[in-house]
């Protein structure tokens, strides 16, 4: 109970930071023939980045789960857990009854249901035409909102890209079709849902069994968590996070200790190969995951230095100096003013017996700017120290 009401004030915390930086905005609604009032986080750093696409966020019962996400995305976003996006939140007090109505006999959404399915696509197409909106769209639903956001599923063409869905009520239509949607998705897709502890009827429909139907499906990331000590009102405090969590993984810093045990893996698949020939290496690793990121939430980004810092510390730990020289070379092409990457190239000469190398790109690293905790002096030292080898 204790870390329940931890979450649930660290949740209030940031929403009442991020709801600081909301903008509210009436839409009108060619659909709905009415305006609607939406609440709307732009990103931080929106104004200093100009070249720059955010994903979008869209909540759905925005009265009550906007602050909780908004407040989420900007403290994942400021830890560069998750990218920096825009949240819209849709008010629904008055209207979330009627507008998340399925017909008892066909299975599918009543006409006024549509029409708001249609409502919040409008609003993804404004967002897109008025602001820099990266095609990368998540919607957060609750309840009776999840299932209709379900809906989005069985339509042919499917423009949201994840849902997180919190202990959804999915009528007998989406439990018997779901799945078979889901596997016939073919761009990377993303679904959440978080039920309360003991919120059994999740289970029977996403199971063990439906997991590893999808698991050589590398486009669709499927996961369903049951919450302990969870009920059905403070679930949304550790869904939020942990489904945002699950959905930008591909785009969080890189992990030691996932690196290292993709290397033992690599090691192991060309371990009777002298040459290592194909052996996939960790900068093709970071490269590998950059692509990604621009491809699956459309953001395009340079390398992080953190990212750099955590592959070079572990490659010169193995002392692969080749490797160490070629990261250098990436670090400096990404940050040609600080003198990180010619540092680093100078301990990968360094390293392989090349102290005649490894003092020219000492010397080079020394004429640029300091970083990531490395002086011009640490450089002096480096070059005093060879010299005096030789």
């Amino acid at each position: 109970m204790k870390k329940i009401l931890i979450a649930l004030a660290t949740t209030l915390f940031m929403g009442q930071a991020a709801v600081s930086q909301a903008l509210y905005r009436a839409f009108p609604s060619d659909v709905l023939g009415e305006e609607r009032n939406v609440k709307i986080l732009k990103p931080r750093n929106y104004s200093r980045n100009p070249e720059k696409t955010y994903p979008l966020i869209i909540v759905l019962d925005g009265d009550f789960l906007f602050e909780p996400v908004a407040g989420t995305v900007d403290y994942l976003s400021y830890w560069d857990q998750m990218p920096e996006s825009f949240v819209v939140g849709i008010n629904q007090r008055e209207s979330r009854y009627d507008e998340s109505q399925i017909n008892q006999e066909s299975g599918f959404p009543e006409p006024q249901t549509l029409k708001f399915m249609d409502f919040v696509m409008e609003i993804r197409q404004t967002m897109l035409e008025e602001y820099r909106v990266a095609p990368f769209t998540v919607i957060v639903a609750k309840d009776i909102t999840a299932n209709v956001a379900s809906y989005y599923l069985m339509r042919k063409k499917v423009a949201v890209d994840a849902l997180i869905q919190i202990a959804p009520e999915y009528s007998t239509l989406v439990q018997e079709n779901l799945m078979n949607k889901l596997s016939l998705l073919e761009e990377y897709n993303y679904f959440y849902v978080a039920t309360p502890e003991h919120d059994e009827s999740i289970s029977k429909l996403i199971t063990e069994k439906t997991d590893s139907l999808f698991g050589s499906k590398k486009n669709l990331n499927l996961k369903h968590e049951k919450i302990e000590g969870s009920n059905k009102y403070n679930v949304a405090a550790h869904a939020i996070p942990r489904g945002l969590d699950f959905i930008f993984k591909e785009y969080q810093l890189i992990d030691e200790e996932k690196l290292i045990n993709e290397d033992v893996t690599e090691e192991v698949k060309f371990e009777d190969d002298k040459n290592k020939k194909g052996m996939v290496r960790v900068i093709d690793r970071i490269l590998e995951k950059y692509r990604m990121i621009k491809e699956v939430y459309g953001v395009e980004m340079k390398l992080r230095l953190m990212d750099l810092v955590t592959i070079v510390d572990y490659t010169a730990s193995k002392e692969d100096w080749d490797q160490l020289i070629d990261i250098g070379d990436l670090a400096h092409k990404a940050y040609p003013d600080i003198l990180y990457g010619r540092y680093v190239e100078g301990l990968g000469y360094e390293g392989l017996g090349r102290p005649s190398r490894a003092i020219k790109a000492f010397n080079a690293a020394y004429s640029l700017e300091p970083a990531v905790g490395i002086t011009k002096d640490d450089v002096l030292d480096k070059i005093e120290l060879l010299q005096e080898k030789k």
